[in-house]
């Protein structure tokens, strides 16, 4: 166990980690668990190399209960220490993955399909939870070298990527085991620990993890309320265009008797430039945006330093076509307010009551 370090060593190991990585919204392992009692111990180790985005290709083994690591072959070792209930190391439970010394670098097309052989000893499989663990801490190890970053080697960097990376849950439940044994009337209760966290600093990352996903997606739910909006203010926008154009050709087909001579002015001017094309644009700019923005906000899950500084920039940009055509919609109702003067009243019941029937047929926001 890391039970040197402090938490500022945890906190500072977590940001670096982060900072390369990002962090991950929870994900259930029941299909991981499955695959395990069916038998599919490899299937599942495969699955368990995706959710971790690496595309690599999964080679199992196992080696008896009692095997030693030796380092034959270009494997490198390591054990998930496993402790009696004072905390002492009782028993190492083995898994060995070949890690090369320059792995193909991550997002690569080398790094598609390439193999990597793991062995395990069998006593990992008593416990689902416990194995998936610690097929998560070696394949952290694949993920770091691919990465080719300087803690691909450092055992507590590796133990915090499943952590970050939406495996909380499931560390928290494989990471201790408890055996009872009874005899006569004494039951004796064996606590197992693996990993290199001790249990205060597992809490302290998980915590902390929890709490920067919870910062993260309060962006993404303000950020997708701003999509509402912008939904919301594009379709008001289109019917004040229609009508605009309504009233326009109304007129254009009962020219008024009187008219102010400012409104007549500005009547003229719309003849001679045609403001709808340009108040159409932003309106249809505004749907377009909301649209583009949704589609990457719905899916979020995994957060990473690309995506957080994303969410800004989707924001601003919305932001701005969302001003744009507000204030292109005030346009238009100023100016649909100078045309509808001079518009026929049943004219008018006709498009309100076509506006009702319109909205009455669209689909709700949870449609």
């Amino acid at each position: 166990m890391l039970d040197t370090l402090s938490n500022n060593d945890i906190l500072d190991a977590l940001a670096e980690t982060i900072d390369c990585l990002g962090v991950k919204e929870e994900m259930p392992c029941h299909d991981l668990v499955s695959l395990l009692h069916e038998g599919d111990a490899e299937g599942c180790v495969q699955h368990l190399a995706s959710r971790l985005g690496l595309p690599i290709r999964i080679h199992l083994s196992f080696v008896p209960a009692g095997f030693r690591p030796d380092n034959a072959g270009g494997f490198r070792s390591s054990s998930l220490v496993r402790t009696d209930w004072s905390g002492r190391g009782r028993e190492g439970i083995t898994a060995q993955v070949s890690i090369p010394e320059r792995l193909p670098l991550f997002g690569s097309s080398s790094l598609q399909g390439y193999p990597i052989h793991v062995r395990v000893s069998e006593n990992c499989l008593a416990s689902p939870h416990t194995f998936i663990a610690l097929m998560a801490h070696e394949l952290s190890h694949v993920l770091l070298a691919c990465l080719w970053s300087p803690h691909k080697d450092s055992e507590l960097h590796t133990d915090l990527v499943p952590i970050i990376l939406g495996f909380r849950e499931t560390i928290r439940q494989g990471r201790k085991t408890f055996e009872r044994d009874i005899i006569g009337n004494t039951m004796t209760t064996r606590t197992t620990t693996y990993g290199y966290l001790t249990d205060e600093h597992f809490e302290l990352a998980c915590t902390h993890v929890d709490k920067i996903l919870a910062d993260h997606r309060r962006e993404r739910e303000r950020l997708l309320d701003l999509v509402t909006r912008a939904r919301r203010e594009a379709e008001k926008a289109r019917w004040c265009l229609l009508t605009f154009r309504d009233y326009f050709k109304y007129l254009d087909d009962h020219p008024p008797r009187r008219m102010k001579a400012k409104h007549a002015q500005r009547v003229v001017y719309l003849h001679s430039h045609d403001e709808s094309v340009a108040w159409e644009s932003s309106i249809t700019a505004l749907g377009q945006a909301a649209q583009s923005t949704a589609a990457f906000a719905e899916p979020l899950k995994h957060y990473t330093k690309a995506v957080v500084e994303s969410m800004v920039v989707e924001h601003k940009a919305l932001v701005a076509c969302l001003d744009e055509a507000s204030h292109a919609r005030r346009l238009i109702e100023k100016d649909t307010r100078i045309l509808r003067k001079h518009v026929g009243l049943l004219h008018r019941l006709k498009r309100c009551l076509a506006g009702r029937h319109t909205k009455s047929n669209q689909p709700t926001d949870g449609a």
